[in-house]
């Protein structure tokens, strides 16, 4: 196992997705019973709370906010279809009622087909995940800047090195040598936490001369 992916990093990243899948059903959560809500304001009465609604009818929902997610920028119509195609995949037809028996539900029909109040229910659904992940979407947007502190970081640290590198030697700098290169390669590992190219795919070979031109020019 790489030192990148021993058990701490594992067991971070499991968190991290244990985080996510809880947020996921809180949201969905939400938007089932804004649904609720919304259908009884249009005098449909079949919509139960979250805790006493079907399995089927949860992970539809959990499918959905996870639809938004992965297509923030998606249209109702497009998360309609979305919808749509898994109810199809799993068996359901249309049919004038929603019967979990018999697998038919009313809105497996074009979204321009739907009744307006189906069409906003959509919006609805949407609006809210958008709302509610809000400060994800700001994440990835200020990722760049992340990118471009790193990158700068790295140039300024090896800077230092280099100037480090002409005083003349003893144990001490060269202890201080050791650690501004291992600061600057963590920053580049972070780099690739990033999902930006690896900074430096050459320099775990020892005989590597090459500087990568995705290295910002370092000379380790």
């Amino acid at each position: 196992m790489s030192r990148w992916h021993g058990p701490l990093f594992l067991l971070t990243i499991n968190i991290i997705n244990a985080m996510l899948d809880k947020m996921i059903i809180l949201i969905a959560m939400v938007c089932h019973q804004a649904n609720k809500a919304w259908c009884e304001a249009n005098e449909d009465f079949s919509q139960v709370d979250w805790e006493e609604a079907p399995l089927w009818q949860q992970e539809s929902a959990i499918k959905g906010v996870q639809f938004v997610i992965a297509n923030p920028n998606a249209d109702p119509d497009a998360q309609h279809n979305s919808w749509m195609a898994a109810k199809v995949a799993d068996g359901w037809v249309y049919g004038p009622e929603k019967d979990a028996e018999k697998k038919t539900h009313p809105c497996i029909v074009p979204f321009d087909k739907l009744p307006e109040h189906q069409q906003r229910k959509d919006v609805l659904f949407h609006a809210i995940v958008t709302s509610l992940t809000k400060p994800l979407f700001n994440a990835v947007v200020t990722m760049d800047d992340d990118v471009r502190a790193d990158k700068r970081l790295r140039v300024s640290l090896d800077s230092q090195l280099q100037e480090l590198r002409k005083c003349p030697p003893s144990r001490e700098r060269s202890l201080a040598i050791t650690k501004l290169q291992e600061a600057i390669m963590w920053l580049g590992m972070d780099l690739k936490r990033l999902d930006t190219p690896n900074p430096y795919p050459n320099s775990y070979k020892p005989e590597n001369t090459i500087i990568d031109k995705t290295a910002d020019g370092l000379k380790l």
